[in-house]
């Protein structure tokens, strides 16, 4: 897991970087009322989101097997919940077409406090749970998520 302002993200060894970085060049001009937009086919593409916090109990962990996340909040912030795979039940089979598996976990929940401007990436297998408020109550949050393919 890396967490840290997108002015660093020349930092980090992340594939498709050049991609992202272009894409980002100009963040206003992505269609929050899209589902998905390809930038390199499947192995990178975008899935902007408008939505408001929840309480951390409200959702659950999440893993992915062949995609790493790259989460950028444009606005808003919101907390981030990462937990050790071994502290994780399973909370449904995994949807190879979503490359998403969900868990409920015990213990061990570590808090990622994401403002606007920064980044987190979770790599394949690394379980969290995103849109967690982190103040009084919800606050609305804009997020770019971009997909990278790892496997």
């Amino acid at each position: 897991m890396i967490h840290d302002n997108i002015t660093h993200i020349s930092r980090y060894d992340i594939p498709m970087v050049e991609g992202i970085r272009r894409f980002m060049s100009d963040p206003g001009r992505v269609d929050f009322n899209v589902n998905e937009i390809e930038i390199d086919g499947r192995d990178l593409f975008l899935r902007p989101s408008a939505y408001l916090t929840r309480l951390p109990g409200e959702g659950l962990f999440e893993t992915h097997d062949v995609y790493a996340d790259l989460q950028y909040v444009v606005s808003g912030v919101e907390r981030m919940q990462l937990v050790p795979r071994e502290s994780l039940t399973p909370s449904g089979a995994y949807d190879p077409a979503r490359d998403m598996a969900f868990f409920t976990a015990r213990g061990d929940v570590t808090d990622v406090i994401v403002r606007a401007g920064e980044f987190t990436v979770f790599f394949p297998g690394e379980a969290h749970r995103p849109m967690c408020q982190c103040g009084r109550g919800p606050e609305q949050v804009k997020k770019l998520v971009f997909k990278i393919r790892m496997k």
